[in-house]
């Protein structure tokens, strides 16, 4: 969890950032509809494309773990990324409901086929198949 709040630190930093440059004399509304987009795009970038460039995020970089395929240890492949990020980006909303009907365990955990691994497991094959 604690990659995750990294991540999502990061994410909401450099969102507000870029928000901040691209509409800084704009009215309230277009601003916060400003920061809205460029959130979820720095988050896209950030959770996506790192994912498949680098297999990792910088929290994960930062705790040395690594995003790969759950099937063969692979490399994640884009839309399966896309899909995982949008999973994510319903996790917490959905805490409220799966507590309220008292499921167990994490529906997200390993979503999409993808899952978190130690980048020491990568390097001594103990990921594969």
């Amino acid at each position: 969890m604690l990659f995750s709040g990294i991540d999502g630190v990061i994410t909401i930093v450099a969102g507000f950032g870029l928000a901040l440059r691209l509409a800084d004399d704009k009215s309230v509304g277009v601003f916060w509809a400003v920061a809205a987009a460029c959130v979820f795009g720095v988050s896209f970038v950030h959770h996506v494309l790192g994912a498949v460039v680098f297999r990792t995020t910088v929290g994960k970089f930062l705790l040395m773990t690594r995003v790969v395929r759950e099937a063969d240890g692979g490399r994640p492949r884009f839309w399966r990324a896309v899909q995982r990020w949008l999973l994510g980006l319903t996790w917490l909303p959905m805490q409220p409901v799966w507590s309220l009907i008292g499921s167990d365990g994490d529906p997200y955990e390993d979503g999409c086929g993808l899952r978190y691994v130690r980048s020491k497991d990568l390097r001594r094959g103990r990921v594969r198949g």
